[in-house]
């Protein structure tokens, strides 16, 4: 049986569960609020990984080698970022129930 023969819904997957892996992890949530919150429609990776500094007291030389080896390649097999290796920039492909998630993310994080 080909993939043409599988119902679209089958082919696709879990997009609650994938974005729910995604926001699992504290440093792929903060690389997605800097992402939300920043003014341009692109961010350049360094900003990132100070961003990240800021946030959680890592330091620079292991938030960016995690950035580069596993949060920005799971984001963007996520389908939430687009990066851009020559550049060094990172756009953020938001999705209604992303933003969703998110949100209520924030909030629960904000409480804590």
């Amino acid at each position: 049986m080909s993939t043409f023969d599988v119902p679209s819904s089958q082919q696709e997957p879990d997009r609650l569960g994938v974005l729910c892996e995604v926001l699992a992890n504290e440093r792929r949530r903060h690389v997605l609020y800097a992402l939300r919150d920043a003014d341009e429609a692109t961010v350049a990776v360094e900003r990132l990984v100070q961003s990240l500094v800021e946030r959680t007291g890592d330091e620079t030389a292991r938030v960016e080698l995690h950035l580069h080896h596993v949060s920005l390649p799971k984001l963007v097999n996520a389908g939430v970022i687009e990066h851009d290796r020559r550049s060094g920039c990172v756009r953020y492909r938001p999705s209604p129930q992303l933003e969703q998630l998110l949100e209520q993310v924030s909030a629960l994080e904000e409480r804590d």
